[in-house]
């Protein structure tokens, strides 16, 4: 069975196409179609960028020209000023014009004639109301802002300037210029503040100008909401047209790979729930169809096989059932039936399972015997060991008794090695309380040594200040010999412009400072001596202080000394006495250890024997419990029927006679009980502390 074909002719053709290159083909018009956007992009963004730039190049320009103007402008107001100084300072209301002033004139006529020349010009290439240059700059102003006064402003300011301010400013220039001529000075100056008065509002227009020239060129400079926006929803427009088309050719391909391994996946869900005779459908030449094909070839195969398998579970089931009829007696104890032997797959199967039983039969014979003289032997060995049993107990109660006086021995030497080590502890403390007290002896004899150099020191330092307070002595003697010569050069300069009369009377006051300064270097001298000397007084009772004390350190660490030799005679006496201790301490411990030793021995013999009675009384319930089940085994192999029944019964009656011994049950019990007490140490004692070692200094 087949599906029916689906499908018109337009996917005809691609389904003969291999499914590598239909992914290739969809990849490339993936790149394909971006590519194209971006480049029709690029050139969109290329030409708003050489129309951006042609703007900002005339915004340049016109700055370029408006500061020059401006600067222009300037310079002409001010070398007007300056012709009108420099003929006041050459020469006055007579002189001639000079060379420089007449270069200068004509300097001023040059700047008046370019600047009239250069605003007409602005006006014509650079005005934003009526320039065809300015026109992509007017339309960025009027599209970013409706409102905008900057064409305005600018259009009147140029005609405010062209037609007002700037003629009567070169009217007034020029009869200024022309005034200086013909004189007087007093005219030309008044004709100069009349131009002044002009060029003032000229200069402020046209500063408001350069200014709005500014911001152009800042609008032409900086992306406004009119050039950014259509370049944005032209990127947006060109990413949804990409993804639009890029699905739409993914999806046309997908469809004729994802459409027909639906169909398969369709075909193995009900090939799975049983409907073998589903086929796929083959159309076309790609991996894909080979797929298909395959599968419809293993579906054959496989529908083949289960007919195949079908007819010869029908053949070996019967022969089963046969094989089953034979062999039932044999599950009921009958081992005496053999199955039938066929030349087949299952004859081979029959064969060793007859030999089996065979072998079955034979082991069952062997274990009717083997139970009889297993029952046998295990009543024999059961009464051979409950003598055993009893004589291990008896020992066990001599060892017990043994043990009770040993261990009362080593109560005994437990307490003694316990005082000893009490005593020995309390030696140990002795010893190591006269080492610290020895120890903070010579700490006290190295700490007065110390302070007996701190004070040595101290003592030559003292000594050092007296002598560095007698050089300052003799310094401050010298500082007031050179104020008492200080002093008598004052007074003679005094008496020296005294004498001068008027042509002394300005050293007079200097002859008296000096004097004063002087006398006051002379008073601190003085202060400074009294105060030297109290210091040198302070120093030398220090000093015999320090020789004092340093005498008494001595003494004092004399002493300490002589008492620290006294300490190390006790200290000798009590370590003499904390090691005779230790030895005692030793000796009992070692008799204690003894002891311990010889109960743990005795412990581990009443272990022994107590293993050992325990082991032989485990051996003696495993083999009652084994021949409790070897009586269990020969009665569940006497239910089975083997041919030879009758010849093993003759063999077994006419073998040599063996009664069993009739066993008293509860004197086995009573041999298997365990009658042995524990040893158990009621002392309580351990192994003492080991001795400390003696500390030494």
């Amino acid at each position: 069975m087949y599906y029916p074909r689906k499908g018109s002719k337009v996917f005809r053709w691609v389904n003969n196409t291999p499914v590598f290159l239909r992914l290739f083909f969809t990849f490339a018009w993936a790149v394909i179609i971006p590519a194209i956007i971006v480049i029709l992009l690029t050139d969109s963004y290329f030409q708003s960028w050489n129309a951006a730039g042609g703007a900002v190049q005339s915004s340049n320009q016109a700055i370029k020209i408006t500061t020059t103007e401006l600067t222009h402008l300037q310079s002409m107001h001010a070398l007007l000023a300056t012709l009108l100084v420099d003929i006041t300072l050459n020469g006055g209301p007579d002189h001639a014009i000079s060379d420089h002033e007449r270069a200068t004139i004509l300097r001023v006529l040059t700047l008046e004639d370019n600047f009239d020349r250069n605003v007409v010009q602005y006006q014509a290439q650079y005005q934003l109301a009526t320039a065809g240059a300015m026109a992509s700059l007017r339309s960025l102003l009027l599209q970013n802002n409706h409102a905008s006064p900057i064409i305005t402003t600018q259009h009147k300011l140029l005609d405010e300037i062209l037609h007002q301010q700037w003629p009567h400013y070169k009217a007034a220039q020029d009869t200024y210029l022309l005034a200086l001529t013909r004189r007087p000075l007093a005219r030309v100056a008044v004709l100069l503040q009349q131009a002044d008065a002009l060029s003032t509002p000229l200069l402020a227009s046209w500063r408001q100008i350069v200014t709005l020239a500014k911001q152009i060129n800042n609008v032409a400079v900086n992306l406004g909401p009119s050039q950014l926006n259509p370049m944005l929803f032209s990127i947006i427009a060109a990413i949804l047209a990409s993804m639009v088309l890029v699905f739409f050719v993914a999806s046309l391909f997908s469809l004729t790979i994802t459409k027909r391994l639906r169909q398969l996946v369709a075909l193995t869900k009900r090939v799975m729930q049983g409907e073998t005779t589903l086929r796929a459908r083959v159309s076309g030449r790609d991996e894909l169809s080979r797929v298909a094909d395959s599968m419809n070839n293993m579906l054959d195969n496989i529908e083949q096989l289960v007919e195949d398998t079908r007819s010869k579970h029908e053949t070996l089931c019967l022969q089963v059932e046969k094989l089953v009829d034979d062999i039932k007696g044999i599950t009921q104890g009958d081992l005496r039936l053999r199955a039938e032997v066929a030349d087949n797959m299952l004859g081979m199967l029959v064969a060793p399972s007859n030999h089996v039983i065979n072998e079955l039969e034979m082991l069952v014979m062997r274990i009717k015997y083997s139970a009889h003289e297993v029952e046998f032997a295990t009543v024999k060995l059961l009464e051979q060991m409950a003598q055993p049993i009893k004589t291990g107990h008896q020992q066990i109660q001599q060892v017990v008794e043994a043990a009770t006086g040993i261990e009362k021995m080593a109560h005994v030497s437990y307490e003694a090695a316990h005082h000893a080590q009490k005593l020995h502890t309390v030696a140990d403390e002795a010893q190591n309380s006269a080492t610290e007290v020895q120890q903070a002896v010579w700490r006290t004899i190295d700490e007065i040594r110390h302070i007996q150099e701190n004070v040595q020191v101290t003592a030559r330092k003292v000594q050092t200040l007296g002598e560095r307070s007698t050089e300052i002595n003799n310094i401050v003697e010298v500082i007031s010999a050179i104020a008492y010569q200080t002093n008598r050069l004052a007074l003679d300069s005094a008496i020296q412009a005294a004498l001068a009369g008027e042509h002394g009377s300005g050293f007079a006051p200097v002859a008296a400072s000096i004097r004063k300064l002087a006398e006051q270097t002379k008073n601190h001298a003085h202060l400074i001596t009294r105060m030297v000397r109290n210091f040198r007084d302070d120093i030398a009772t220090a000093t015999t202080s320090m020789h004092h004390t340093e005498q008494e350190t001595v003494q004092e660490a004399r002493f300490i000394q002589d008492m620290g030799e006294a300490l190390s005679g006790v200290f000798t006496s009590v370590e003499r006495q904390t090691e005779e201790i230790s030895a005692i301490n030793q000796m009992a411990t070692q008799h204690w250890q003894a002891a311990h030793h010889t109960l743990q021995v005795m412990q581990h013999i009443a272990n022994t024997i107590q293993h050992h009675n325990t082991n032989i009384e485990m051996v003696a319930q495993h083999i009652q419990s084994l021949a409790q089940k070897v009586e269990l085994v020969r009665v569940a192999v006497a239910a089975l029927k083997v041919c030879s029944d009758q010849d093993s019964s003759k063999r077994i009656s006419t073998a040599p006679l063996r009664e069993k011994p009739a066993v008293d049950q509860q004197h086995v019990n009573r041999a298997l009980v365990p009658a042995t007490p524990d040893i158990v140490s009621h002392t309580g004692a351990t192994m003492p502390p080991s001795v400390h070692r003696r500390r030494s200094l």
